[in-house]
């Protein structure tokens, strides 16, 4: 069966242009999450921020289902089992092609905003990591290690930063 033929038959494209669409939503609401997250970090709301963590993490496995549902999909479609949707949407010769390529953009788009929002996030949880052992540090001297600096890109300056993310996750 030709692929044009298949995907253009509104019964064939419309479960993946839905599937696009549910992904789409998913991600937004992963955006909403990770800025409740930062709010939290902010606020130093260490019971809400356990809570939007957990929230987090169980919608990142359900992003997770909507990527491998639509790369299924994509390749029970594609002729070959090609599991790119690029490629099966440059096969469709209708006004459906562009709308396809706009869901693709607008996930392509989400995904980079929300990895952005990830790493702002994980600086702030690094600052306040370091807050909390200054104060630590500040209360008991001697008992806890001195904060780090950091570089522009929001990173730990010094290389003894790893030891002690190890040592926190083992004793955590």
């Amino acid at each position: 069966m030709n692929l044009t033929n298949k995907i253009m038959n509104e019964n064939d494209y419309e479960p993946l242009a839905n599937l696009l669409r549910d992904e789409i939503v998913a991600y937004g609401k992963l955006l909403q999450l990770l800025e409740g997250q930062r709010s939290a970090l902010i606020q130093q709301d260490e019971a809400l921020i356990l809570s939007l963590n957990d929230e987090v993490n169980c919608h990142a496995a359900c992003i997770k289902q909507f990527d491998e549902a639509r790369k299924r999909m994509v390749g029970a479609l594609h002729r070959e089992g090609e599991s790119s949707i690029l490629v099966l949407i440059d096969s469709i010769n209708s006004a459906h092609q562009e709308m396809f390529k706009e869901l693709v953009r607008e996930i392509n788009r989400l995904i980079r905003e929300s990895q952005s929002q990830l790493t702002r996030n994980q600086m702030l949880y690094r600052r306040a990591l370091d807050i909390s052992r200054e104060t630590l540090r500040v209360l008991s001297p001697g008992q806890a290690k001195r904060p780090n600096l950091y570089r522009r890109d929001g990173n730990a300056n010094n290389q003894q930063r790893n030891v002690m993310v190890a040592h926190v996750a083992r004793t955590a």
